[in-house]
């Protein structure tokens, strides 16, 4: 055989072979849902005594979104975004899948500064609607974790978050919020997140708290599998709305 025959006879195997792939791997039935899990962590310097207990509760939190991963690699694609505040915000990880996201090591997590708190929020949630103003079917958990309250924000007030995270939960991304030193309820409800959780500001304290985040995040994605089920062929619409009331429902901590 030539060898431009042979080029084109092995390219036809090739294409052969990926479509062959494509059709064993793809199931009409199975609407995949994308997953954004937004982890918003604070390094003000107050964190510093919590500091290796606040990368062990990260890392769980990750641990619980891998083997979501591997479980339903089918029907979902989960993402992890994680952003550190002080005076500023830092997006360490910025919606990467989470095949691709290692574990947080204590080196990466130094605190300092103060607590730029409504800046991270509102960073993190016009990149996260911008995502799902985009897609089809995807949704979202963002978690805010803060032993203090604000006091560094440049560019956004209380106003510009309650605004986007009650456009946010219209569109059944569920919101979660965990602190101590301030009442903790409190600032859950001027941000208008119901599910919160208050903790100790004690290395036992932090670690209950990531713990209950775990819990609850390994039950919320065995619900999300179910969800997407009943869910299928909805409008966005139609699926955004019933996230959101599932969220409502069904809660976040038990």
């Amino acid at each position: 055989m030539k060898p431009k025959l042979l080029i084109c006879f092995l390219a036809i195997l090739a294409l052969i072979s990926c479509a062959k792939q494509h059709t064993q791997t793809t199931d009409e039935n199975i609407d995949v849902v994308k997953i954004y899990n937004i982890v918003i962590l604070d390094r003000s310097a107050s964190m510093s005594p919590l500091r290796e207990e606040a990368v062990q509760g990260y890392n769980g939190i990750l641990e619980v979104v891998r083997t979501a991963q591997e479980q339903n690699a089918i029907e979902q694609q989960n993402y992890i975004t994680l952003s550190f505040f002080n005076d500023s915000v830092t997006n360490v990880f910025d919606c990467d899948t989470v095949q691709s996201i290692p574990d947080l090591l204590l080196d990466d997590y130094r605190p300092q500064g103060n607590t730029a708190l409504w800046d991270a929020i509102g960073i993190s949630l016009e990149s996260l609607k911008v995502r799902l103003d985009s897609l089809e079917n995807a949704t979202a958990v963002v978690t805010i974790i803060s032993d203090g309250l604000e006091n560094a924000s440049k560019h956004y007030s209380i106003y510009d978050v309650t605004d986007r995270i009650d456009a946010l939960k219209g569109q059944g991304v569920m919101f979660v919020f965990m602190g101590t030193n301030q009442d903790v309820a409190q600032t859950a409800a001027s941000m208008h997140i119901d599910n919160y959780r208050v903790f100790e500001s004690t290395a036992e304290g932090m670690k209950e708290a990531w713990q209950s985040g775990i819990d609850a995040s390994a039950d919320y994605y065995d619900r999300m599998s179910q969800y997407n089920k009943d869910t299928k062929g909805m409008s966005k619409k139609e699926r955004n709305d019933y996230y959101r009331d599932r969220n409502k429902e069904d809660g976040w901590f038990k």
